[in-house]
């Protein structure tokens, strides 16, 4: 029996639903590409099948866009919105969750994620063919977390600096990150060049530190990610070819820059988990712009736009 003891009322902060009015450009951060599964779709879409292959087909009160970025860049409050159905009372019983009325119960990944171990090894001991109910909706459960969790690491490697975070709000501002890792890379660069020419110059320890420990980082994203965020250079308008965003920083520490989208993708990061919707809109929109230029055109999926507020 899974041990830990969790009492939860199913249900609470899950209301994300999309406001009128100023704020964050969700249907602009919708229309833009990813590749998913080897199909390039718009975030949108991505978003809304998620949402459902975890919660079910019932209609959910929160927007899958907004939903979707919190995975990505505020993983903290997404943990806490309960999206994980559990219907049978004998599996409640088996996790020692707390039911709160009648019929389907939801939860949130903070806490299921730490049964997560326990889960797959209760799904592991029996075979498909004799599972009973409960253990077929402790399967489907497994699965769930897991495409949760791949959702989680496909932009930073959340799962990882919450860790590295032992229980407090993560930190992490991947833009300013990013920035500094450029600049490292940028001087590495310059020095192995200058060493081929014949000089002496040697990389800083704690530089080099660096650069190493924000690769490694992304390694992690490169493991675990769903998505291929990042778009080929070389192919107008391709479903091939598209990149891990974690792979191409990895990527970039052998001896190159990290390609434009994957600035803007921290620049968007960086504004939605600081509340920033001017900055979070002018990072979608320049992308939206570079896409252009490179035959990847985000199609409109309405005549308006449509803007969020949300709170901090």
């Amino acid at each position: 029996m899974i041990k830990t003891v969790v009492p939860i009322v199913a249900g609470v902060a899950l209301s994300l639903s999309a406001g009128a009015g100023s704020g964050f450009d969700v249907a602009a951060f919708g229309r833009l590409p990813v590749s998913a599964h080897g199909r390039v779709e718009q975030f949108d879409s991505v978003a809304r099948k998620a949402l459902q292959e975890i919660r079910g087909p019932e209609t959910a009160p929160i927007d899958p866009i907004l939903w979707l970025l919190e995975v990505l860049a505020k993983p903290d409050t997404a943990d806490t919105r309960p999206i994980f159905p559990i219907k049978s009372p004998e599996l409640l019983g088996k996790l020692q969750l707390q039911a709160a009325n009648a019929g389907t119960n939801y939860y949130a990944f903070k806490d299921l994620g730490p049964k997560a171990s326990e889960i797959q090894k209760q799904v592991a001991n029996v075979k498909a063919s004799d599972r009973t109910p409960w253990q077929e909706e402790l399967t489907a459960l497994r699965d769930k977390l897991i495409l949760y969790e791949r959702l989680k690491n496909s932009l930073q490697p959340n799962s990882r600096l919450q860790q590295d975070a032992n229980g407090k709000p993560i930190t992490f501002d991947f833009a300013a990150e990013l920035a500094r890792y450029q600049a490292d890379l940028g001087e590495a660069l310059r020095i192995d060049a200058g060493r081929r020419r014949g000089n002496t110059e040697r990389l800083a320890v704690a530089t080099e530190v660096r650069v190493r420990t924000f690769s490694r980082l992304f390694n992690f994203v490169s493991r675990t990610g769903s998505l291929a965020l990042v778009p080929p250079s070389n192919t107008m308008g391709s479903n091939k070819g598209w990149s891990n965003l974690g792979s191409v920083i990895v990527q970039s520490a052998q001896g190159h820059q990290p390609p434009a989208p994957v600035a803007f993708f921290a620049g968007m990061s960086s504004a939605f988990a600081q509340g920033n919707p001017d900055a979070f809109n002018s990072q979608v929109a320049q992308y939206g712009q570079w896409l252009a230029a490179n035959g990847l055109v985000p199609e409109p999926r309405d005549a308006g736009s449509r803007s969020v507020e949300t709170g901090k």
